[in-house]
């Protein structure tokens, strides 16, 4: 019996309405939601370590559930999608990227994969298709399509799926789509010569791909809530690895310095985080200035003021003390820029305040101290105009 690759696939559904014609009976986003059936019932049958996500799209993209290997789940969140509105294919790729990079964050993470199912039609307010599957294309994520419908000479689905080493399929009638379904969904044998695993390995790859830490004005309230539930109220801001409030370091309070990791919203101080990071001996980590939690092994960002300063050996080491020329300064200008203008990095990083990646035509906020990007509503929102990464205020010219 062949071994299969687990896989993490995001169902990406248009459901726009151009899905309501009838070339395929009775139409188009019914036949779509059979062939999905098929598919995951197929691969269910030889494959129980596949997990499916289900993102929906018409004017914006929507997640209608998260990975997950439950049958019925999947079946009864297909059921109950609905048409209408516009087809923004740009804005529900880049959605789908962002939760596969979340799960590329856990620990022996499966294999992404997007399938998306349109008729290759799309909105020209909506972020440029090609230029979400050249970012995912950069993660190793296969963009699969089935696409309905006449083909045009255009063809971006064939263009996305060309680019990403993903399968293009076009379907004609619902017994092709149907077909479609179930090649794809055998499509998973392991081959010799996998490469997902030394990208992840890549030092380049683990940072862009790594999670930034939250502060304590971060937080939700809910999370807060949790905190509170599993830690008691006195350990609230209290770094697991040195248990204490105050920074080793640093000598600076946990508000300052301390960090919770998004996944599991464990408190840490960066530098106790970086020491720890240290004591791993995992080079390719190092290199990367990334870390996993410690309790729940997810991939996160060491903050760029730990890793570009002397690196720790011990917690019981004092404070080094930096010339004068070198602290952060109080001010710093903030540079204006497009989608267009970032570099590789830019694209594929996020707004610390809300946490989402930059799409284009959004007008972008650079601070010029750390190059730590913002969307520009996100950083009117920032208290004093203050940088969440260094701490300077950001004035705009």
């Amino acid at each position: 019996m062949s071994e299969r690759l687990p896989e993490n696939i995001v169902i990406c559904l248009d459901t726009s309405r151009s899905m309501y014609r009838t070339d395929y009976q009775p139409n188009r986003l019914i036949c779509s939601i059979e062939a999905v059936k098929k598919l995951i019932s197929e691969r269910f049958a030889d494959d129980l370590s596949s997990f499916f996500a289900i993102v929906a799209f018409s004017d914006k993209p929507k997640q209608i559930l998260e990975f997950t290997d439950i049958k019925d789940n999947l079946f009864q969140s297909l059921s109950s999608l609905t048409m209408g509105g516009e087809s923004a294919m740009g804005d529900a790729l880049g959605f789908s990227i962002k939760l596969l990079i979340s799960e590329l964050r856990k620990i022996a993470a499966k294999a992404p994969r997007i399938l998306i199912i349109s008729d290759g039609n799309y909105s020209k307010s909506s972020i440029d298709p090609l230029k979400m599957a050249r970012l995912a294309q950069g993660l190793n994520i296969k963009i699969d399509s089935f696409r309905l419908g006449e083909t045009s000479t255009q063809n971006i689905l064939k263009r996305i799926s060309d680019l990403t080493g993903g399968k293009y399929y076009y379907n004609n009638d619902a017994q092709t789509l149907y077909q479609s379904a179930h090649d794809l969904a055998i499509s998973n044998i392991k081959t010799y010569g996998n490469t997902r695993q030394s990208l992840i390995e890549n030092p380049g790859f683990l940072r862009k791909i790594a999670a930034d830490l939250l502060r304590v004005q971060d937080l939700t309230k809910d999370q807060e809530q949790r905190l509170l539930q599993i830690r008691g109220l006195a350990d609230y801001k209290k770094c697991s690895i040195c248990f204490s409030d105050t920074n080793p370091f640093t000598k600076s309070s946990f508000y300052v310095s301390g960090r919770y990791c998004p996944n599991c919203q464990t408190p840490f101080h960066i530098h106790c985080l970086n020491s720890w990071a240290e004591s791993q001996k995992d080079n390719k980590m190092r290199s990367a200035g990334t870390v996993r939690c410690p309790h729940c092994f997810y991939l996160l960002k060491i903050p760029t003021e730990v890793t570009q300063a002397q690196k720790l050996t011990s917690l019981v080491k004092p404070r080094i003390r930096m010339p004068s020329s070198s602290k952060t300064p109080e001010r710093s200008e903030a540079e204006t820029l497009k989608f267009k203008d970032l570099d590789t990095d830019g694209i594929f990083s996020s707004c610390p305040v809300c946490n989402f990646i930059f799409e284009e035509g959004q007008k972008i906020i650079r601070c010029s101290n750390c190059q730590t990007l913002y969307h520009e509503q996100c950083f009117q929102e920032l208290k004093d105009s203050r940088c969440k990464n260094c701490g300077v205020n950001i004035e705009i010219t």
